[in-house]
């Protein structure tokens, strides 16, 4: 069975490969679905922004009290939430990492779209300016 970070590990390499295929023209998503997409991957991104900052004021290491046992229990759990290694806010950035990559892929079927529409428009009105003179 695979644990937590080899799940993670997984999701990031299948995006990765789908960032690869829609790069190539092989995988194809329908611009509104992209866009739809895109939105759900920008509120879970907030969503996760705002757990990742709570993960400082998770636990009050004071809150354990001066024994020497007690202050040791809390920089466990202090560790657990926003440490830097196996702590909730390390699981929290690398689906943050996720997110972003499945974004990616989708922002590439109407972000691109719109700058070809951009740039058309841009030509179009040079060439309009132009036969007006």
């Amino acid at each position: 069975m695979a644990t937590g970070s080899e799940h993670l590990w997984n999701a990031v390499e299948r995006w990765r490969v789908l960032s690869e295929q829609a790069e190539a023209g092989v995988l194809e998503i329908p611009e509104e679905v992209a866009s739809r997409c895109d939105t759900v991957c920008a509120d879970y991104l907030d969503h996760l922004d705002d757990m990742l900052t709570k993960t400082a004021y998770l636990v009050d290491f004071d809150a354990f009290g001066t024994l020497p046992s007690a202050r040791q229990l809390g920089r466990k759990f202090k560790r657990l939430a926003d440490g830097e290694e196996r702590s909730a806010a390390v699981a929290i950035r690398q689906h943050i990492e996720v997110v972003e990559l499945m974004r990616s892929v989708f922002r590439r079927y109407f972000v691109d779209t719109d700058e070809v529409d951009q740039i058309m428009g841009a030509r179009v009105g040079e060439i309009g300016a132009a036969l007006g003179e």
